[in-house]
């Protein structure tokens, strides 16, 4: 199984569908979001792909009643809060354990704890992998291209492996 990792589209529509678009080209049905939608529209724009998302909020997501009505009607979309990765919201896909958390100290706290087999965290837009012990820390980079190229990751659960897709 594929899942396609995406953090930070701060709005970007047009990166973000050329992204999706890519997404969808590739045969991958599953979607982390690591949060800055940062507008209803962005929710309702991933809400028309037929794709699986699983999101928190980011640091730029400040008014969230908007976010979680768009969510809503979206059967689709899955927005867990400020983390994915409690008892209370477990992530497992293909029986690999995720965590998720906009926020570079919460997931390196995540890591640390050795819970997960992958941690998925955006905020930096720097695309980002490391290995703690067997498990994985990383940093998809940012749908909106701020401070480096355009960037997702994908990670492949079979092969435990990942890669980072330019675009």
């Amino acid at each position: 199984m594929e899942i396609a990792i995406l953090s930070d589209i701060h709005n970007h529509s047009k990166n973000l569908s050329r992204a999706l678009q890519s997404i969808q080209n590739e045969g991958i049905s599953t979607v982390i979001f690591c949060g800055n939608f940062c507008s209803p529209e962005v929710i309702e724009q991933m809400g028309l792909c037929s794709l699986t998302i699983y999101a928190v909020f980011g640091d730029r997501d400040i008014d969230r009643e908007p976010l979680k009505i768009a969510t809503n009607r979206h059967k689709s979309i899955f927005l867990q809060g400020e983390y994915i990765g409690g008892e209370e919201n477990p992530l497992i896909l293909d029986n690999i354990r995720f965590g998720v958390s906009h926020y570079a100290f919460y997931a390196q706290t995540m890591i640390k704890t050795g819970w997960f087999d992958v941690v998925c965290y955006g905020q930096s837009q720097k695309a980002h992998k490391q290995k703690f012990g067997i498990s994985l820390l990383l940093n998809p980079g940012s749908i909106a291209g701020i401070d480096s190229e355009p960037s997702y990751a994908i990670f492949e659960t079979k092969m435990l492996s990942s890669r980072i897709v330019l675009f």
